[in-house]
């Protein structure tokens, strides 16, 4: 019924400014979803629709009537107070003959467009003084039909693409127009060949015109060379009403507004921008420009933690830079390889005899090596994501087990600064450059960002420390299992006193394990170890400096210095043990040599 208001986010206070008539024995028509605009030239000056265009140039504090009524105004189609079709109207949501669009034109003051949900376009260039109803040259619409959606071009002055549909009749055809002459003539852009149901909403990229995106009924649509032909859209995103479209001018997303009244982001156009610009890439390989990637500072949001299955809320953005690529996976082929023997059969290879497996990521920070990230390679030719969260190439924590990964650890975060990226698939090489920048709600020095980059990568290398001396002792603890183990085989007599040493050294080893490790708590439930350990000490000054951007505090300091102190202590340590202990019980096993040979006896029968 036309209810609009005025919010202010800051205080909550809001207030109605619902437009009026200055007859009052005019009844206005406001459609449940009543057009709204704002002027592209002056934010104050605001548009709103019943079947009158209502113009404010104060937010609405007041408003000028600047249109005649603009609908066809058929009296048959106002009869809701007598009956909505089955029973009478009373919420306006079978309001008919009203206004559903009003586009200002970013490049054309005083322009605008308007689209009725009974058929009719209208146009005006000078603000409202004079109307144009354009929508007899909308060849193939049926008559009646409504006008969900007009986009002004911001690229041509008279541009315009416009969607109209025609379900509520039953009739599930797709339209889809653009005029590049305010109207006087248009191109129809969607029919059946490659869209399955009616259109809801449509926009045209905001830098590449051969960038589209299209809102129907059973979902969404792109296309890269501007509305010749339509893909569907179903990665990620489910088959669903798509009732509006906005692209982010700074981040480069594309918001999806449903049916469903959920909100969508497709993170990033900017690799479907360039393979519209570029539709043809023949390249097995394409690295795309990544966008600027933000070391951001994030916290739980205030109010409900855990929602359960009753509170709905948004899937943030993934910490990290996104680096999007184009895959064009080659074609393996057959081919039969020399018949050496009987066994030779026919072998699957490529047309260069390249691995095609994997995907490679290299970062440099100049000519240093920071970072290399692998990945499966894509089963299809397409465009793919790799994520890079930021960081340099790190440590390998210590362990209790002895493993072999196959990924490079990450280390501490990089600082903001340009980084080159090279990606490798199979012979194919491409590079682009990333802008890495701080979260700008925070201020920092770059000399406090330099001394902290500092301590974290000094930090960083006596974790290696702490990894490299466990790793030495769990190593010496499988050798003395395997020793204890050989030697019980052999002769538990014989070898009585060497068992007795290797009992005693592993557990002088368990010991030192556990002062960087902890005790093994074997425990069942949430337990609490309340011993202090090398690397409980390690994590907490990583934790601190790690937390901000400013300068070394006194507390880091002291957690530094009671880290550093222990590790000292506990490397002493393991120093003696591996000096004294170990060499003694290597010396005494060296010298044992266990023959698989025993003693054997002769055997006779009476």
């Amino acid at each position: 019924q036309g209810s609009v208001q005025r919010y202010d986010q800051k205080t909550g206070y809001s207030y109605s400014i619902k437009p009026t008539h200055p007859d009052p024995k005019v009844k206005l028509r406001f459609n449940w979803n009543s057009a709204i605009g704002q002027d592209p030239f002056d934010n104050s000056t605001i548009y709103f629709g019943s079947q009158f265009v209502h113009k404010s140039t104060n937010k609405g504090l007041s408003w000028d009537v600047i249109s005649p009524d603009l609908s066809t105004n058929d009296p048959n189609k106002q009869k809701q107070s007598e009956s909505g079709g089955l029973s009478m109207d009373a919420t306006g949501a079978e309001n008919h003959t009203t206004i559903l669009v009003i586009e200002p034109s970013p490049l054309e003051k005083d322009m605008l467009w308007v689209g009725t949900d009974d058929g009719n376009v209208q146009v005006t260039r000078n603000g409202g003084a004079t109307w144009t109803n354009v929508a007899k040259n909308l060849k193939g619409l049926p008559k009646g039909s409504w006008i969900a959606q007009i986009k002004a071009s911001n690229k041509n002055k008279g541009e315009a693409l416009l969607i109209a549909n025609d379900y509520r009749r039953f009739n599930y055809t797709p339209y889809a127009y653009r005029t590049k002459n305010y109207g006087r003539t248009w191109t129809r852009i969607v029919d059946q060949n490659d869209v399955k149901s009616y259109t809801l909403s449509i926009i045209e990229d905001l830098e590449n015109p051969n960038l589209m995106f299209l809102g129907t009924d059973d979902g969404l649509y792109i296309s890269l060379n501007a509305g010749e032909k339509w893909t569907k859209w179903t990665n990620g995103f489910p088959t669903v009403p798509v009732k509006d479209l906005v692209i982010h001018p700074r981040e480069h997303d594309l918001v999806i507004g449903t049916f469903g009244r959920a909100a969508w982001v497709l993170d990033d156009i900017q690799p479907l921008r360039a393979l519209a610009k570029n539709n043809n890439l023949s390249k097995k390989l394409h690295l795309f420009a990544p966008p600027i990637a933000y070391q951001a500072s994030f916290i739980q949001p205030t109010g409900s933690r855990f929602g359960a299955d009753a509170l709905y809320q948004g899937e943030n953005r993934r910490r990290g830079a996104p680096i999007s690529f184009y895959i064009n996976k080659p074609v393996k082929k057959k081919e039969k390889a020399k018949k050496k023997s009987k066994k030779d059969a026919t072998k699957k290879v490529d047309d260069k005899k390249v691995k095609w497996n994997k995907i490679k990521l290299e970062i440099f920070d100049g000519t240093r090596l920071i970072r290399t990230l692998t990945q499966n390679a894509p089963k299809e030719t397409g465009v793919y994501k790799m994520r890079w969260y930021l960081d340099e190439k790190g440590v390998s924590r210590a362990s209790r087990r002895i493993r072999k990964s196959t990924r490079e650890p990450g280390g501490i975060r990089v600082k903001p600064g340009t980084y080159r990226l090279k990606m490798t698939f199979g012979d194919q090489v491409s590079e682009q450059t990333i802008k890495v920048e701080f979260d700008p709600r925070i201020t920092y020095s770059k000399s406090d960002l330099n001394t902290r980059y500092n301590v974290s990568k000094q930090l960083e290398a006596h974790g290696k420390t702490i990894a490299d001396v466990v790793k030495q002792l769990v190593e010496s603890q499988n050798i003395v299992k395997e020793v204890t183990s050989t030697l019980k085989k052999a002769d538990k007599k014989k070898y009585a006193s060497q068992l007795k040493t290797a009992k005693s050294v592993g557990k002088k080893i368990d010991k030192l394990i556990n002062g960087y490790l902890g005790t093994i708590d074997k425990r069942q439930g949430i337990t609490r170890n309340p011993e202090v350990t090398v690397n409980q000490r390690y994590g907490a000054a990583r934790s601190y400096v790690g937390a901000r951007f400013g300068k070394i505090t006194k507390t880091e300091t002291e957690l530094i210095n009671n880290f550093k102190d222990m590790l000292k202590d506990a490397l002493k340590e393991a120093n003696n043990f591996f000096n004294t202990d170990w060499k003694k019980f290597k010396n005494e096993v060296k010298e044992i040599q266990v023959s698989p040979f025993k003693e054997v006896k002769n055997f006779n029968i009476n």
